[in-house]
């Protein structure tokens, strides 16, 4: 992502959409699961890449619009967990989404106990 792609449209979710996140932990209550769904920010890491130039995201969370996607990220940045999240986004709790990076990439801005509460299931890398 360039600086002049740094103008973002975050739509606040208005439908339900399921989107993938990288977590460490099998199961919700796995205690890396919750601190997966907190952004860099929230877990005062310093920013990297396009965080520098972009406060917005660095306090927003990626995800991806395919398991695949997902999975294929984390086998290259293992250090980022090993399961999947299917997390449904649904209205009424604040979620916004923006297409940022790749075609398949999205950053997402909630609260991380009602990111929570949207995990549909947690799937192994390879599962699919």
């Amino acid at each position: 992502m360039s600086t002049a792609d740094l103008d973002l449209l975050a739509r606040h979710v208005a439908q339900p959409v399921d989107l993938f996140r990288i977590v460490k932990g099998s199961t919700r209550g796995a205690a890396g699961v919750l601190d997966s769904l907190r952004s860099n920010y929230e877990r005062d890491a310093p920013p990297r890449g396009v965080e520098r130039e972009s406060a917005l995201i660095h306090l927003g969370l990626s995800m991806f619009i395919t398991f695949d996607a997902a999975a294929d990220r984390a086998t290259r940045w293992p250090a980022l967990g090993a399961h999947i999240a299917r997390v449904r986004l649904e209205p009424g709790h604040g979620f916004h989404v923006a297409e940022t990076g790749a075609r398949v990439h999205r950053t997402v801005w909630g609260r991380p106990l009602q990111l929570l509460a949207c995990v549909a299931d947690i799937l192994p890398i390879g599962a699919l």
